[in-house]
């Protein structure tokens, strides 16, 4: 997902580029597509295409109702955007990314999960920053309803308003993907593996994974 209007345009233009690349690089075998705002510069489109062969689907911002929230962030005012992820009803399944991801192996099994599945992270539920949906007309008409009533976004971005729609996931099993390639359907939760921090090894220059000693 891209859109403009933060002091990092650039940079998130920058690292959409270098996450692809690392996809590429791969060979995945899944189309790579860009949800851009119409107001994403058409040079920068242009050379994502060509250059790193992907696919730009381009669409109008969707109002944020969460602005006038005590405490919104201004630079999460357009990350609402990623609802249209449920629009991409050509696909089956669409693994979400935000762009300062970057892949070290092929995760194409990840497409064989279900409807929703995302990594469980306290204390946000989940973290939207890789998740797997099955698009849907009708979840993305829902989705828009539901911003329109005003569901209840302790963030006001996509991060709160997803963890509120699928607040359930911490009941869900735990992702296996099948060893015959088939797809299993439900909700599911994903393994901390998809949604590793830099900053669990990297920035303390050690593995620092929280867990329950007693279990």
């Amino acid at each position: 997902m891209m859109y403009m209007g933060t002091p990092r345009d650039y940079e998130f233009y920058v690292a959409t580029r270098v996450m692809m690349r690392s996809l590429l690089k791969l060979q995945v075998d899944a189309d790579l597509v860009i949800i851009a705002s119409s107001d994403v510069p058409v040079e920068w489109v242009r050379t994502m295409k060509l250059e790193d062969e992907v696919k730009v689907v381009t669409v109008e911002n969707l109002k944020n109702p969460y602005e006038k929230q005590q405490n919104f962030n201004t630079r999460f005012k357009l990350t609402l955007n990623k609802l249209y992820a449920w629009s991409l009803v050509e696909y089956d399944r669409v693994v979400m990314l935000d762009s300062d991801n970057i892949f070290l192996q092929r995760t194409d099994e990840l497409f064989q999960c279900g409807q929703f599945c995302a990594v469980f992270i306290n204390p946000c539920v989940f973290h939207t920053g890789l998740f797997v949906l099955q698009p849907s007309t009708d979840v993305f008409k829902d989705m828009l309803h539901e911003l329109e009533v005003g569901r209840s976004n302790p963030d006001g971005a996509d991060q709160g308003f997803l963890s509120s729609y699928f607040s359930d996931l911490l009941d869900k099993p735990m992702f296996h993907p099948p060893i015959n390639g088939t797809r299993v359907e439900g909700t599911y939760r994903l393994p901390l593996g998809y949604q590793m921090d830099a900053s669990y090894y990297y920035l303390k220059l050690r593995w620092s994974v929280p867990w329950d000693q007693t279990v």
